[in-house]
């Protein structure tokens, strides 16, 4: 995530910020941490960074609530599947042999304007001899270097995977194979899958912005040492999704939010102070200032209390303008409009 660049804690050997903000230039230090920490905390560090990851979720479900209405539904193309079976089961696909792998090549562009996501939901292999669960690896393409890894554990059955892979704004290529020691079921990754007009294998188009087509390569482990376009998937089948990502969006308008994300984070370490560490504080022999309200409408004079409420104030404040003032990305898959936003936003 990109949060933790944009706001920094002065003296914990860290690199600076991008922004250059400080939650110290808010009045909070190590010191006061230090003092505020439970035992849920080896230190006022981590502290900060728990609740600064919090006012990150919070300042950006804030904000997507609030953009909803120039939103399009998050899923761009729901539930496809890449790999459909040549014929019937007992065509069948040779293994390849031991240091030999194989599965499906799949390439997201995005056209360089959409924000998207490719979620693998769920896999299946047709392997009805599988001794131990298969180690699926998966590949970045236009890199050749390992991005991720997960085990199938089933014979022939649909299992639930659950991964996302994050697209950016530029053309995504991986490959998701497996060492091929079994026959498997012949599977192509579409019904009518073709060739180029000089007989070679070509990628199909599943769908906007998805192509695929059946791979073989070998690795190190980490590498990829060769590699060759394939027909057959080795009995590899997936279905996934493309959404829209929202995450990867939000961290390029970052700068904006460093303000009231410094904001937001203060009121979540003075709420900290206030509500858990009082009867919990591991720190006891230094007393907190908390402040108090003459009555329960009226603002506080002094201590925590007027800070949190302070920095609660500012942040509705900067982030409502921050919103006015916006303007949409040029992505017409994820966004409805690209109008600078004239209404002021109230938030809670």
């Amino acid at each position: 995530m990109c949060y933790d660049k944009l706001l920094g804690l002065k003296g914990c050997d860290r690199a600076e910020p991008t922004t250059g903000l400080y939650i110290d230039d808010l009045g909070i230090n190590q010191t006061l941490l230090g003092q505020l920490i439970t035992n849920q905390y080896a230190s006022g560090v981590e502290l900060f960074d728990a609740k600064l990851a919090f006012a990150w979720r919070k300042m950006s479900s804030d904000m997507l609530s609030r953009l909803s209405p120039m939103m399009k539904a998050d899923t761009v193309i729901d539930s496809k599947r890449i790999g459909q079976v040549l014929t019937n089961a007992s065509n069948i696909d040779l293994a390849l042999g031991a240091g030999k792998y194989a599965g499906i090549r799949v390439t997201i562009d995005p056209n360089q304007l959409s924000f998207l996501n490719f979620y693998l939901s769920s896999l299946q292999i047709d392997i009805y001899t599988m001794a131990t669960p298969v180690e699926i690896f998966v590949f970045d393409m236009q890199t050749q270097k390992l991005v991720d890894s997960f085990f199938y554990q089933s014979e022939a059955v649909e299992e639930f995977i659950g991964r996302t892979f994050k697209a950016n704004r530029r053309k995504m290529d991986l490959a998701f194979v497996y060492e091929s020691l079994y026959d498997t079921t012949k599977m192509i990754t579409k019904k009518g899958s073709c060739y180029d007009c000089g007989g070679g294998i070509r990628s199909v188009h599943i769908c906007p912005f998805v192509d695929a087509i059946g791979i073989e390569l070998t690795t190190d482990g980490f590498n990829v040492l060769s590699s060759k376009s394939k027909k057959y998937t080795q009995g590899m089948s997936m279905i996934y999704n493309v959404n829209c990502d929202r995450e990867t969006w939000l961290c390029s308008i970052g700068g904006l939010m460093a303000m009231p994300l410094a904001y937001a984070t203060a009121v979540e370490i003075f709420n900290y102070g206030l509500q858990i560490s009082p009867n919990q504080r591991v720190n006891t022999s230094v007393s907190v200032n908390i402040g108090s309200k003459p009555f329960a409408t009226a603002d506080a004079n002094d201590g925590m209390i007027a800070a949190r409420d302070v920095a609660a104030t500012r942040y509705n404040e900067e982030l409502a303008a921050m919103l006015q003032n916006m303007r949409l990305p040029d992505d017409n898959n994820c966004f409805d409009c690209r109008k600078n936003m004239k209404y002021v936003t109230a938030l809670p």
